[in-house]
């Protein structure tokens, strides 16, 4: 009864994990740990931790944060906040627009914690001098962040999970997944900007404040600032071109982590505050529940299921994108690709699946994490950030009624462009 006992283990840790009472990387990490110290599954022990764990996605997070962290420490961030503030000159739906396209952007180079963490300071900061609440500006940042980390391999981390499992690389991300984040952001804009965003339209010259700062006094060091930017922009040239020099992404990530600490004169110690090591345990537990689940036949028998469709891709399709869309938007876009990427395996190995479903798991989950507040760590996060900053509680039902109408024409545009592009 092996698969009785990981099965209730995998559900008893996402029911802890969805009700929000314990930190989900410690039911995670606990729950892999449970399972590796039971001895249920035959030589699943720490021997073969290596390929338990995927430790190209680890490398590739712990390396883009500790470079994240070098670049934060020079002001870069502030002085682009700055900057956007002083382009709407006191036009508040400009600003909000700026803010939204400029976080995509961002999101889709930093992972979206990063970026909401980066960014909520200027965004209280502006909440403040109109006087109103950052609730709605805030949760309109988390949402166009999630919008935003779909177009790469790095900008979220279920894209980081598929890379690793696909073998897909950095141009590849941004030429399947390019198109459809442009077309979202365009909707999120529009939504936001028309539902949202109209009703500030008269309290620009609340702005002249903010307007009025210097961008350049936010920078702390120029020789820093152009080193952090120097090695920065090395590692995505390394994404880049990775397939020609064969060198996975995690090595040039980390391989970028150690060139900005000797640059920047910093220790690992001092530098691994920037780490955000529950997301590293979060994902080192979750890979040993899927690892688990595919070790005692529960993912191959999904596969066989899912496989029987495998006659008609547009129904195949259609199934796994919503399937992963729902699962993505009630347990989290990591839980959801983290388990259904040994079924896909499982699929195009026993059934000759297209290549391209992987796209489908992709867009779906990264566009379904936005649904609810578990959906996706940035919207954890910048929950988090309002109560804290506004003392108001922010509900699951609250996230639900801003997010839901916007998530589910995100999905919808990302059916309609699975559908012509995968499915003929």
């Amino acid at each position: 009864m092996q698969w009785l006992f990981v099965l209730v283990v995998f559900v008893l840790a996402y029911i802890l994990i969805i009700s929000g009472k314990f930190n989900r990387s410690t039911v995670a990490f606990a729950a892999g740990i449970i399972i590796l110290l039971s001895k249920v599954i035959p030589n699943f022990d720490m021997k073969e931790i290596g390929f338990l764990v995927d430790f190209n996605t680890i490398g590739i997070l712990i390396g883009m944060m500790i470079v994240v962290g070098t670049l934060r420490t020079t002001g870069f961030f502030e002085f682009v906040a700055v900057h956007v503030v002083r382009i709407s000159k006191g036009n508040v739906r400009a600003l909000l627009v700026f803010f939204m396209v400029t976080i995509a952007l961002f999101s889709a180079f930093l992972d979206n914690v990063t970026t909401i963490l980066l960014f909520a300071p200027i965004i209280f900061l502006v909440a403040d001098s109109l006087e109103v609440s950052p609730r709605n500006f805030l949760l309109a940042g988390v949402l166009a962040a999630n919008v935003g980390g779909t177009a790469t391999l790095i900008g979220d981390p279920p894209n980081i999970l598929v890379g690793s499992a696909s073998g897909f690389g950095f141009m590849d991300f941004i030429r399947i997944d390019g198109p459809i984040t442009l077309i979202a952001l365009l909707i999120t804009v529009v939504f936001l900007d028309r539902r949202v965003f109209k009703s500030y339209r008269l309290m620009g010259d609340k702005l002249q404040r903010l307007a009025s700062m210097d961008p350049n006094k936010a920078i702390v060091s120029k020789s820093s600032l152009y080193k952090s930017l120097t090695v920065f922009f090395g590692i995505i040239a390394g994404f880049l071109l990775h397939d020609l020099i064969g060198v996975e992404p995690s090595l040039i990530a980390l391989g970028g982590a150690a060139a900005a600490m000797i640059l920047s004169g910093k220790s690992f110690s001092s530098l691994s505050e920037d780490i955000e090591w529950d997301t590293i345990f979060f994902f080192m537990g979750l890979f040993v529940l899927a690892s688990a689940l595919q070790q005692v036949g529960i993912t191959s028998s999904i596969s066989d299921l899912l496989g029987s469709l495998s006659g008609n891709r547009i129904i195949l399709f259609l199934t796994l994108y919503w399937l992963s869309a729902l699962m993505s938007g009630f347990i989290g876009a990591v839980p959801a690709v983290t388990f259904m990427i040994p079924v896909i395996e499982g699929m195009t190995a026993k059934y000759g699946v297209p290549m391209d479903v992987w796209w489908v798991i992709s867009i779906s989950a990264c566009f379904g994490g936005s649904f609810s507040i578990a959906g996706a760590a940035a919207n954890m996060v910048g929950v988090g950030l309002i109560e804290k900053h506004s003392r108001e509680k922010l509900s699951y039902s609250d996230f639900l009624k801003f997010s839901m109408p916007l998530t589910i024409m995100t999905l919808a545009a990302g059916t309609a462009y699975i559908l012509v592009r995968f499915s003929f």
